[in-house]
């Protein structure tokens, strides 16, 4: 079976996964009303306070996370702190499935969704840095069979315009006909397709499947054991996402999408994110510079009414304290958080498997790293 048919048989299983949450949260909707706050994404105001030993922070931090998903019915969560370029602390609350009562471990993993586009934008770095990949020459240039529909700016758009959310592509991840809706490079528009194209790319220049790439490259150097792009590797481990009906969080059913897709099916356990946060924050294995590219500022933006700064691949945040970088995932049942502050030298992963995870995982992630 060619790419393209084992693409489609996988845009098929994510079409009815997705109908089948769409679905269920309509209904939770309906009964509960929808959450507010899971428009937000950028960091809550917050300045770093690495004056603060960790270690003092912990019982109080566990405390609140308590709190909060007491407050907000939160299933389970697993957060990672980091500290003076290590994982400090890792932990797991709560429960992976409100069914069967299995508990969230430290090493639990989840759907961490759009937290592998950071991973991927790094991975990218490292074909930079080993002269397969430049950030300005067409993407297109790279495929013999073209993944973005014929138009004047498809021969336009580059991995630096994917990396920085400028390329024109959409964030439909369920279209067929990838059309570019503006000229690359005019304006910031959140793309989930350009992370599609761009792992394309990265198949053509490695021939390697995707997951291959990311696993020998990035997630067995950086001691990553307990993250894939494949959701099936972890049927047995992995936390169900969980949507809310009349009150009660309902896990959802598991669907094991064999195809890699680095725009949103990332699984990861915190512990596993935490180390690429301390990679980001002292980089071992791509250039430094390159690595300082990543969260230098490339352009501004919105996503919704908020604005934002992009560097390549990760959200910034300038901070008294310095500069932080930021993403989150949201995959409808699963919420997540990353973030981490190079100046400060602190860091903190939270995974949750609840539509309503964000928010708190933006709390706690303010908690954890501020004053």
């Amino acid at each position: 079976m060619d790419w393209d048919r084992r693409e489609l048989a996988a845009q098929r299983v994510r079409r009815a996964s997705i109908a089948s949450l769409i679905l269920a949260m309509l209904i939770a909707c309906a009964a509960t009303g929808c959450h507010p706050s899971s428009r937000e994404v950028a960091p809550l105001p917050f300045a770093p306070a690495p004056g603060i030993p960790m270690a003092r922070k912990i019982p109080e931090l566990d405390r609140f996370i308590r709190a909060e998903m007491a407050h907000e019915n939160i299933p389970g969560l697993a957060i990672a702190l980091v500290h003076d370029d290590h994982v400090f602390w890792s932990e797991g609350y709560g429960v992976a499935n409100s069914f069967t009562r299995r508990i969230v471990l430290a090493d639990t993993p989840f759907e961490a969704a759009s937290i592998g586009k950071p991973l991927t934008a790094y991975a990218a770095m490292k074909l930079v840095q080993d002269g397969r990949l430049d950030l300005h020459k067409p993407l297109s240039s790279y495929l013999a069979k073209q993944f973005v529909a014929p138009s004047p700016y498809r021969d336009q758009i580059t991995a630096w315009h994917v990396m920085t959310h400028t390329s024109g592509l959409s964030n439909n991840l369920l279209e067929v006909t990838h059309e570019v809706a503006f000229k690359p490079g005019s304006r910031f528009s959140y793309s989930g397709v350009g992370f599609m194209y761009l792992q394309r790319v990265i198949e053509a220049i490695t021939h390697q499947p995707f997951n291959d790439f990311m696993t020998q490259t990035v997630f067995a150097q950086l001691g990553m054991g307990s993250t894939s792009f494949l959701r099936s590797f972890g049927d047995d481990r992995i936390a169900r996402g969980h949507i809310y009906l009349f009150g009660f969080a309902l896990p959802m059913p598991f669907f094991p999408i064999a195809q890699p897709n680095a725009a949103d099916l990332l699984c990861s356990a915190a512990a596993d994110l935490a180390k690429f946060t301390v990679e980001l924050m002292h980089p071992r294995f791509v250039d430094p510079d390159l690595v300082r590219l990543m969260l230098t500022d490339q352009v501004q933006g919105r996503i919704g009414k908020e604005p934002v700064s992009w560097g390549l691949g990760v959200g910034l945040d300038h901070t008294l304290n310095g500069t932080c970088f930021w993403q989150w995932g949201d995959n409808g049942d699963f919420e997540s958080y990353l973030l981490g502050c190079p100046d400060a030298k602190i860091g903190v992963v939270i995974l949750t498997n609840s539509s309503r995870g964000r928010i708190v995982a933006r709390e706690v992630a303010a908690k954890a790293l501020g004053d």
